[in-house]
């Protein structure tokens, strides 16, 4: 009989095989371990950030609606009740009629603007272009505003969209009056099944955009962008304007 025949010699290469499997099979155990534990940590660490940046990106908006109430109420206190003030002491004094008929005209066109702001009338019955359109008209004396709406579909937003929409215009017409020193807007809307697509472009002094910064009011942006599950993106450059696109599905 030969050496290899043995069955004391066939038992012992069987158990080293076995061995030797079992090492093999205990070694990919743990590296496949040590993988998912790895890949484990990373989505943890992921998940922990989006949820800190979702947090930064709450506490930005109740920011930015503490920072809306403050205007609407300097917007009532300065402006209107200003007004309805001179008209009730221009009418103890004896002004003419004509002129308190005009002063009272132009608070009734400054009540019906702040309350413009606060939520747009007839919101579920107006269509998305009417109501941004409608964003643009106290503006039309201090900007030459061009609106170029293309609605290829019946209307499907809900008012949370269309006001969230609405939102955005607002907070990029106020970033343009503050920070552009612009002459010229022209605002894009586009609507179709598949998307939704927002280009507000203005002729003002632009900025480097490697120095962009999130502040209040771009994390404010942010924020309804992700509510309409949107991408954006903005392009600018000293003396070359700025442009911002929004990109969300069209449903």
């Amino acid at each position: 009989m030969e050496k290899w025949q043995d069955p004391k010699v066939l038992a012992i290469w069987i158990a080293i095989i076995v061995a030797l499997v079992f090492t093999i099979i205990l070694f990919v155990v743990k590296i496949m371990h040590a993988g998912y534990k790895r890949m484990t940590e990373a989505n943890l660490r992921q998940a922990k950030m989006q949820l800190e940046h979702q947090k930064k990106l709450m506490e930005t908006n109740l920011q930015a609606q503490e920072r809306e109430r403050g205007r609407i109420a300097a917007d009532l206190h300065d402006s209107l009740i200003g007004k309805l003030t001179l008209v009730r002491m221009k009418s103890q004094i004896g002004t003419p009629a004509a002129e308190i008929e005009d002063l009272l005209g132009e608070s009734i066109t400054e009540a019906r603007r702040i309350s413009h702001d606060l939520t747009p009338p007839l919101l579920e019955f107006s269509s998305t272009q009417e109501l941004i359109g409608q964003v643009f008209e106290p503006w039309r004396d201090k900007f030459e505003i061009n609106f170029h709406p293309d609605v290829r579909v019946d209307e499907s937003l809900t008012p949370d969209m269309k006001i969230q929409l609405l939102r955005i215009v607002q907070e990029l017409l106020t970033n343009t009056v503050k920070h552009a020193a612009a002459s010229r807007l022209d605002v894009y809307f586009r609507h179709s099944e598949k998307y939704i697509v927002l280009l507000v472009r203005d002729n003002g002094k632009g900025f480097d955009t490697a120095q962009l910064r999130k502040g209040l009011g771009l994390n404010s942006l942010e924020f309804r962008m992700q509510y309409l599950n949107a991408g954006y993106k903005v392009k600018s450059a000293p003396g070359k304007g700025t442009a911002t696109i929004l990109v969300a599905p069209g449903k």
